[in-house]
């Protein structure tokens, strides 16, 4: 039987018996469709679902016609329906994954981290077969969930794929959080450095990662180490999120710099239960939280952040620019609308937003009257001016609602990476400041 090796964590990526099939898939609803059938539980898709779930919103005779097509798709490139049958099985009704004829990342990574989870052990840091298994799982993990698939115009798999990174990512900071401590406690200070140095790069602006860097350099005689460590944190704290580190932050390091003990670092473990794998009996639990905004079906905060670090991924491989554009509107004779023209007004302000922008773009609802923007590819930087002018003349027009005629007024701040930042927190941070400049002054010369 041919081998077929799925990997889901980090960018997609298909093995068939030895050949990479990633590219050949002509689609990314192709490789969509081939990511969702494999990280599913095993059962019979019936097609209207799934046709319904990629093409949302669309007639159901045009979701089905566009699901044949990229089932065909997903047979052309694994050669044929005679090679395909092992794995997919299609009937006029249902489709069907064989997910026992697969090799699947995410499935050997929860495996690994099951396994050392039930392992009857009394320490983790005593059971060299249950740090084999973390570490194993550990050297799964290639980045985030599907880091290099976004389908911006598919709601339901966007929430799905948010879903999993997230859980996939913590179940990753649990491992790496319990081998570093299982490392301190074997005196093996290299390894334990080793995995509490990568749980800081992967979070950067989780305190509790510094925390335990702090505390394992402290307790392995590094103490000047550890306390440039808590100013690490305290300038990425400072410098992305413009606050001061938490009073336990700060409680840490001052105990340090005043040479009292510190707490004792626990045995490390994998506290609490993981989410049950994707391929196993009990279904995933949806989303917390809304991920779009129920009245103009634009994405929140969390799949903008989502969006924008993907994003910041892809232009970091192809070399090119990001813009990210955060706007804010006002309403000066109309302040305190009633709800149902509310709603309107934010339907057509997003509307209008849609418009301005490609189809690929990104438009999403912030806060209150405050929208963010990305766009990808801006292969010249001499063009953001004429977007900005673009966006601020359909933003500044008078709404006609209700035989109403509501005037806006618009802030608009940018940012372009890399110049202006390379990672998420910086370029928001440039952006948002150059909104709230924008507004202060018109407010200035208002009054």
């Amino acid at each position: 039987m041919s081998r077929l090796e799925i990997s889901l964590l980090g960018t997609f990526r298909v093995q068939f018996d030895g050949s990479d099939l990633s590219e050949i898939l002509r689609t990314r609803k192709e490789r969509a469709l081939l990511a969702y059938l494999a990280e599913e539980p095993p059962r019979l898709q019936p097609r209207e679902k799934v046709a319904e779930f990629f093409w949302p919103n669309r007639p159901e005779t045009y979701a089905r016609m566009n699901l044949r097509q990229a089932l065909l798709g997903l047979r052309k490139a694994f050669g044929g329906e005679d090679q395909v049958s092992d794995f997919l099985e299609v009937s006029d009704e249902s489709i069907e994954f064989m997910h026992k004829h697969v090799w699947m990342d995410t499935t050997a990574f929860v495996g690994y981290i099951q396994s050392s989870k039930l392992h009857p052990h009394v320490e983790l840091h005593n059971c060299q077969e249950c740090i084999n298994q973390l570490e194993e799982a550990v050297d799964l993990y290639r980045g985030d969930f599907l880091s290099d698939l976004i389908l911006n115009e598919v709601t339901g798999f966007q929430e799905w794929a948010v879903f999993n990174r997230e859980r996939y990512f913590r179940s990753m900071i649990n491992a790496l959080q319990a081998l570093a401590k299982a490392y301190f406690l074997r005196s093996n200070f290299d390894q334990a450095y080793k995995y509490a140095w990568r749980y800081v790069e992967m979070a950067p602006l989780e305190e509790s990662a510094h925390r335990l860097l702090m505390r394992l350099l402290t307790k392995s005689g590094r103490r000047n180490a550890a306390l440039q460590q808590y100013q690490l944190c305290k300038s990425i704290i400072a410098r992305e999120l413009g606050i001061e580190p938490s009073p336990e932050t700060q409680n840490l390091f001052s105990m340090i710099l005043n040479n009292q003990p510190i707490e004792r670092i626990d045995t490390g473990s994998l506290a609490g239960k993981l989410p049950k794998s994707s391929h196993g009996t009990r279904p995933l639990k949806p989303p917390t939280g809304p991920l779009y905004d129920p009245n103009t079906e634009i994405p929140l905060r969390a799949i903008f952040i989502d969006r924008l670090r993907h994003a910041l991924m892809r232009m970091k491989r192809s070399q090119s620019n990001a813009l990210l554009i955060s706007l804010s509107i006002s309403f000066p004779y109309h302040e305190h609308m009633l709800p149902e023209l509310k709603k309107q007004v934010d339907v057509l302000l997003a509307r209008r937003l849609l418009g301005t922008v490609r189809e690929d773009d990104t438009v999403a609802k912030v806060n209150d009257n405050e929208y963010a923007l990305v766009l990808e590819d801006i292969h010249d930087p001499e063009v953001v001016p004429d977007i900005i002018s673009k966006i601020s003349k359909a933003m500044n027009s008078p709404l006609q609602l209700q035989d109403q005629r509501i005037t806006t007024r618009l802030a608009i701040g940018w940012s372009l990476y890399p110049q202006d930042g390379r990672d998420p927190a910086t370029l928001i941070n440039v952006a948002d400041i150059a909104m709230r400049t924008d507004r202060l002054q018109q407010n200035i010369h208002k009054s």
